[in-house]
């Protein structure tokens, strides 16, 4: 049974390609219930045309509804949302890079600085010869504790003690507390 649907709705001003993404529309949605209940889902619109940004929405009525989809991003992949015991909401996305971006003030429409786990890097893949960047921009991320989690991505650019670059899959512990 459907219980709602997020409308496409882009933001032409902040999304000048938006109106060009109506056959994909949003894609790779991440979703998560805050402990107040509220739902939030994160959705991304790149696609073949271009640098495109997430947007992020809320329903206040277990989804039968939704708020205008805000851009809050230049761009990024498959968003993932993970909110802790002590109710900060981590956002970690990727492409190019890989980004990680704290809520704040337990307001949807306040978001931290991204905070580069992988360098962010204006046209990276046509500046290699191997046409790759630094990473798939794919992440995932695991609760540890009240305050921890586990982040994990992929680092097409890791040099090796010997100095070799390979690819590798990291793993990286965050610790995030309220002030």
């Amino acid at each position: 049974m459907k219980q709602g649907s997020i409308l496409y709705q882009p933001d032409l001003s902040l999304d000048p390609n938006g109106n060009k993404r109506k056959t994909f529309g949003w894609t790779e949605p991440a979703f998560t219930v805050l402990k107040n209940g509220t739902f939030l889902s994160v959705l991304r619109t790149q696609d073949g045309f271009g640098k495109s940004p997430m947007y992020w929405t809320t329903s206040i009525n277990k989804g039968v509804s939704w708020s205008t989809p805000k851009v809050f991003t230049g761009s990024g992949v498959l968003p993932k949302l993970l909110e802790l015991d002590n109710g900060i909401v981590a956002l970690a996305s990727g492409r190019p890079g890989v980004q990680l971006r704290f809520m704040l003030n337990d307001n949807p429409n306040d978001w931290s600085e991204p905070f580069e786990m992988l360098p962010w890097v204006e046209n990276e893949v046509q500046l290699t010869n191997d046409a790759l960047g630094s990473s798939c921009g794919y992440t995932q991320m695991l609760k540890v504790d009240e305050n921890s989690f586990l982040i994990i991505y992929s680092d097409f650019k890791h040099k090796t003690p010997e100095g070799l670059t390979r690819k590798a899959i990291k793993v990286r512990k965050v610790t995030v507390k309220r002030i």
